[in-house]
This record gives C-alpha cells, structure tokens and sequence, in this order.
C-alpha cells in the first residue's frame, strides 16, 4: 500500500575549511604549530523548511568557536540569504587538531590567523546560501540505539574523595585496578550510550542525501600535530562509500566534556591513540549510523522550528572558597616550585574580572520528532542527561560547543571534588551553575516546541 509522508525542503553543502600548515593548532596546554594535514577539515551544512522558516545547522571541524566569529558567520549568512541569525546553530565537532581561534586575552599563549578565521566565516556563509538555493523536498526518518564499548568517562573518583582526569597520574591508560597499585576507587560517572541519526531522503526507499550523527565522545584520539578531522572525518567518508558522493554528514556532539576514548581500566590491546585508532572508531561509528539508517522511521511531522533563550551568565567569583585555596596555596611555593597548570593559574588569577556577566545563547532547534539541546561550551555528560530526562521529545539530542565555546561547563560536585576540567579560572570561567541554567533554558525551550 502507497503511503504519502509529509516533506520538508532540504538543501546541503560540504565544503573544506583547512587551515594552511603552520597554522597554531588548539587544545592541550602547550602550543603546537600544524605540521602538516592527514584528513581535511570539513563545515557540513543542512539548510531546512522554507522562507522566513528556515533553519540552519552547521558542523565543522573546530576544537570550538567562540561566539564573535560564530556571530560573524550567522551575519553573512543573514546577509547572503536573509535567514535570521537565531536560526542558525554553528556546531564544531571538537577536533583537538584544528585552528586556533582564541587570542591571548583567553588563553596565554593562543594566536588565532586571523586572516584564515575572516575567509573561513565568509566560505561557510557563501556555502549555507547555496544549500539554501538548492533545496529539495525530503522526508525525514529518524533512529537511535545503544552504543558502548568506545566511550568512557575520563575522571575517576580516588581514595581521598578526591577526583581527577585519569585513574592514575603516572600511567593515565596502564592502570590494572585489580592490582590495588592505584588509590583510584573508580569511575567517577556515567557515559551517555545513546546513538542518534536523524536522515533525510528524496523518498521512503531512496538512500539518504543528508545526516545528522548524534554521540558523546571527545574528539581527541589521533593526536600530534598534523591537521585532522578526527574519527567524524573518518565516519563520514566511510558513510559516502555505502550511500554516494553526494552524502553530507553532519556530527553533532554530545555532552562530552567528561567523557573520552580511553579504556583506562581494562586491559585493552589496541592502540589507545593515533590515526588507527581514529579509523577504528570512524569506522564503527559509520557502521551504526548505517545500521541505524536502515531502520530509521519517518518522522511523524515534519515542523521545524527554533526557540531561543539568552542567559545573563555570571562569572567565576574569585572569592569562592576553591579559588582561595588554590591561590593560597600556589602562593605559597617558590617559583621554580610551581607546575604548568599553577603558572597558568597565577597569570590568569590577576587578569580575571569576575564582577561582569555575559550573554550566552541557548538554542533549541526541532527537526520533526527530535530536538537538538544546545550548549556553548563543553558540557558534562550528567547535565545532557538530565535535559534528556526531562525532555518530552523521544529523540532528544545535545549539541554541544553551539554559537560558542566557553570552556567547561562542569556539575556542582566536581569543583569541590578537582580535577582539570573543573579547575576555577583556568578551564572554567563562568558561574558554577552554567551547567544547571543551561539545562533549564533547554527544558523551557522544549516545552515551547512541544507546543506546535
């Protein structure tokens, strides 16, 4: 029996946004120039609905990007098309073998091309207009399933109460815990296995021309200094190898900001970093996205939609009881005392303002069934799963490092228990309840879009 499914119109565009080699690459806490490129950096862009309906959502293969030159883009494309900025979501994938975009008012020594940046912002504008100008009508089908064995959380709670990145300083991914060598205790949280695809199709029986890939997992696995889109580069070329050329997938990243590849408590015999690594995952991940695919469902309407929210965010205050302690007690040493992350510390302690606020955007965007949670920085996977447990949308996804990329966004017990990634002033700089307004705004984001 012929069955009608309602359509919306679909445009796409892939293009590539690769640095020139010797450009600064970011993450980690030391600089690193490009010293050549393994796979491409790639800005994947789906155009949807039509008119002054439209919405937009981009991937690219950035370690982030901060709002001033995500706001650049969404005002070109403005410009070029005349679709509204706050319906437009600039994702990054979050490649640690990428450009750098901060200056050294962020981070101490970062030094972004800006000449690359003025180009790049431009290109993915221009390249949102012809999607934009080449739409189709399409069908959207969506799925998800469960996927673990890739994905683990990185910090572990120890013996002290304390915890930490890594269950052991010495041998971060070599701790056999069984031989009680360790003062780890284990784990300190969960991961988020939820594997999400949501694919657009001429008709029900036609391959997809367009994806978007939802999952939680750092992408930082093939490391050194070459430039790199990582295993969501790998996924997707080995997507077009099943589906056509013409495939555009988009990655979209969960709440990942506690949650790596590494298996640090198992004695694992595959390599744990490098390009190998990197396509073993792509590979994987590929794999699910096709199994997924095949199964996908059409969605039950085909509205798509934004609601928006813009948080008045506080910062960090330097009285609180952590950053005290932290400055007593790195004030305490002698210079030639001190570690890395201490000297970073003390040099950001003095140019810290913690009396201003600043506005950060929070963009819910509904694609039919689902709807994709968005965060401007690196969110902790217990917050994304807090948003999905409240959401009434059976597909629920995050999208992590959107419009922005403020750093950490960790949850409240981890200040008081340590560890990098929730270290005042050096990996966090906004109030310790961004995570909780950020879930908040999501869930009354939702509820505005459950509504049409």
């Amino acid at each position: 029996m012929d069955r009608s499914f309602d359509k919306v119109m679909v445009g796409t565009a892939e293009i590539d946004v690769t640095p020139p080699v010797g450009t600064m690459l970011a993450g980690y806490g030391y600089e690193r120039i490009s010293e050549g490129v393994i796979l491409p950096l790639k800005a994947r862009i789906i155009v949807m609905n039509e008119g002054e309906k439209r919405c937009v959502m981009v991937s690219c293969d950035f370690i982030g990007m901060p709002a001033k030159e995500a706001n650049n883009i969404r005002r070109h494309i403005h410009k070029l098309t005349g679709i509204a900025p706050e319906r437009v979501m600039i994702c990054c994938t979050h490649t640690h073998l990428g450009p750098e975009m901060r200056d050294t008012s962020e981070w101490f020594y970062s030094k972004s091309d800006d000449e690359y940046l003025d180009r790049m912002e431009l290109q993915v504008a221009e390249a949102v207009a012809r999607a934009a100008a080449n739409q189709i009508p399409a069908i959207i089908c969506m799925g998800k399933q469960h996927e673990e064995g890739l994905a683990f959380n990185r910090r572990f709670r120890m013996k002290s109460g304390e915890e930490q990145f890594g269950p052991d300083k010495m041998r971060p991914t070599a701790v056999d815990i069984d031989k009680n060598d360790t003062d780890c205790a284990g784990p300190a949280g969960p991961t988020d296995p939820e594997f999400g695809v949501v694919l657009f199709k001429r008709e029900l029986t036609s391959p997809p021309f367009a994806m978007i890939v939802n999952y939680t997992l750092h992408v930082d696995v093939t490391s050194g200094n070459e430039i790199s889109s990582d295993f969501p580069g790998y996924m997707a070329e080995n997507l077009k190898k099943i589906y056509g050329e013409e495939l555009v997938t988009l990655y979209i990243q969960g709440a990942c900001g506690n949650i790596n590849h590494c298996a640090y408590l198992q004695n694992n015999p595959y390599p744990g970093t490098g390009v190998w690594k990197s396509e073993q995952i792509g590979r994987a991940f590929a794999g699910r996205a096709m199994n997924i695919a095949e199964k996908a469902l059409p969605s039950q309407t085909s509205i798509i939609e934004v609601a928006t929210e813009i948080l008045d965010v506080p910062r960090y205050p330097k009285n609180d009881i952590i950053v005290q302690k932290m400055f007593k007690d790195i004030s305490g040493k002698k210079a030639d005392e001190l570690t890395f992350f201490e000297t970073v510390f003390m040099d950001l302690y003095e140019k810290f303002q913690d009396t201003e606020t600043d506005k950060r955007e929070i963009t819910t965007m509904r694609i039919g069934d689902a709807v994709f949670c968005s965060a401007p920085g690196e969110l902790f996977v217990e917050w994304g799963l807090e948003i999905k447990k409240w959401s009434s949308f059976k597909y629920t996804f995050i999208a992590e490092l959107c419009n922005d990329s403020v750093g950490y966004i960790p949850t409240f017990e981890a200040f008081y228990r340590g560890g990098y990634e929730a270290s005042p002033i050096i990996s966090v700089k906004a109030t310790p309840a961004l995570g909780m307004m950020i879930a908040d705004a999501n869930f009354r984001n939702i509820n505005k879009l459950a509504e049409l």
